[in-house]
């Protein structure tokens, strides 16, 4: 199978003779995209309760891998352990905004399809694709999926506490330092056989700052393992030495890529060099993320560097959507094929809220809420639930849009939710915001550090357990030590 996950593109069409959408719709007001509970609300309404009726596979386990537009499944029925994985992510994100039991028991349901079906018991690691009914069918480990079957049993475990997830990502972790690191030209490969030998020993952006920004970044959040933190650093750095484009300050990986000897491989299409704009997204956010975990100067000069080029070139002014690709040089035009993905929007409405907290520059807010408006406008799907996956610059989907197709789950959508209501209530409107975990403990010295949000300066105001307060936790250290009880319900409150 190709390793391109849906961050690779939409499919090209020529959408010119269509009308123009972008006028504003009449009464339309951009300020409800600054209030927090609208996006919750989002979650609440829109989301998660379609992806509850109608992704789980009732008969096999798991969760459908292919769901029409109208929410029926649809052939092929094989399923991957990376879309299983952010499947849980969804409802874990859904437990923690809501509190309701049924979408933790369904994450965990997911987490036993998981762990029972998609770990390769022979050779560690995990399957890239497997049957309906959880048999393997491509026993490959390519990077991309390996990380993205552990985003969401990561987000399950920030929820739960349920530590039987957490020795499936470490050996992943391990086999990728270890059978996937190439000791003669430094980085890592791109994919494994079955028995962890090198498939491919190209070096790209899931291999290293894509594997910082979707799962590590997380992770330590998760478990303040010093040893993530220092991969962390040391994958990024990787980034910052082999893969910054000198001209330009872009970063390189993904579409173009690198050899296994750091040689360049431009993406061209039509004799013309592009860049991929959801890279340099998750390339920025990363790098400011990580700048907040380990307050490393370094990081966040890189990552405001970056953001002036993705904001200046890779946002829709005029119309308020992004770009997926844009010229490598200038005067850096998109491609006459781009389409606007709503992950690459999401990446770019996060940024902005990064970048409003640190610099408290009202442009972000207003580039934040242009583009929230396009996202409400076109990438919603008002009619069946959801979002589309890609839609034209000027709004149009794709004439197949399905609600689950490979990379295409609940998991960014929920995260889009999650992090425009942590990010709303602390980094801009300095309100509190309060999260939902539910915890079986047998350890009663025991840290659960329950923070999603990278930022030390937000901290713990409260807690309470099984709604009573509750007074032993570390505002700072964003931890609580709680009772040796089952089904403690947990509710946290961040300010």
């Amino acid at each position: 199978m190709s390793y391109l996950s849906e961050e690779s593109t939409g499919t090209a069409r020529d959408y010119t003779s269509k009308a123009d959408k972008t006028s504003y719709d009449k009464g339309f007001d951009e300020g409800m995209f600054l209030n927090p509970e609208f996006w919750r609300q989002h979650a609440l309404n829109d989301l998660i309760p379609y992806w509850y009726k109608s992704a789980i596979d009732k008969e096999y386990g798991g969760f459908h891998s292919n769901l029409s537009r109208q929410w029926e499944p649809l052939p092929p029925y094989d399923k991957y352990p990376a879309m299983i994985s952010r499947q849980i992510f969804g409802f874990s994100t859904a437990y923690l905004l809501f509190g309701e039991e049924k979408y933790i028991n369904t994450a965990r349901d997911g987490v036993s399809f998981l762990l029972d079906h998609g770990w390769d018991k022979e050779y560690g690691g995990w399957y890239d694709k497997i049957t309906r009914d959880g048999k393997p069918l491509e026993t490959t480990k390519s990077i991309p999926l390996q990380l993205y079957s552990n985003v969401g049993l990561t987000m399950y475990y920030i929820t739960t506490g349920d530590s039987q997830a957490l020795p499936f990502i470490y050996k992943s972790m391990e086999i990728q330092k270890s059978h996937g690191f190439d000791k003669e030209f430094g980085g890592y490969y791109q994919a494994l056989e079955r028995d962890l030998s090198v498939m491919d020993s190209g070096k790209n952006k899931h291999a290293h700052f894509g594997y910082v920004g979707s799962l590590l970044l997380y992770l330590w959040l998760a478990t303040r393992d010093p040893g993530v933190l220092q991969w962390e650093c040391e994958l990024t750095d990787i980034t910052l030495l082999k893969m910054i484009d000198p001209l330009n300050g872009w970063v390189n990986g993904y579409m173009n890529e690198y050899d296994r000897s750091w040689t360049f491989k431009p993406y061209i299409v039509d004799g013309v060099e592009y860049i991929h704009i959801g890279a340099q997204l998750t390339a920025a956010l990363s790098f400011l993320r990580l700048y907040h975990q380990t307050g490393n100067n370094k990081y966040l000069e890189h990552g405001k560097a970056l953001s002036d080029i993705v904001n200046k070139y890779g946002w829709d002014e005029k119309r308020g959507g992004w770009f997926d690709m844009v010229e490598k040089v200038y005067p850096h035009h998109p491609i006459p094929s781009s389409m606007v993905s709503n992950w690459i929007l999401d990446y770019g409405c996060f940024l902005q809220l990064q970048l409003y907290r640190i610099t408290k520059d009202k442009q972000y807010l207003e580039r934040f809420q242009k583009s929230e408006a396009f996202w409400y406008k076109y990438i919603r799907d008002n009619e069946h639930g959801s979002v589309f996956t890609t839609v034209t610059p000027n709004g149009v989907p794709e004439a197949d849009d399905r609600k689950a197709k490979p990379w295409r789950t609940s998991y960014h959508e929920m995260e889009h939710a999650l992090l425009n209501y942590l990010y709303l209530n602390t980094y801009v409107n300095n309100q509190s915001a309060d999260l939902n975990y539910i915890f079986n403990n047998s350890d009663p010295q025991k840290k659960f550090y329950v923070s999603p949000i990278d930022d030390p300066a937000v901290k713990i105001t409260a807690v309470t357990v099984n709604g009573k307060p509750w007074k032993d936790f570390n505002a700072d250290e964003r931890s609580i030590i709680l009772p040796a009880e089952k089904n403690l319900k947990v509710r946290v409150t961040f300010a």
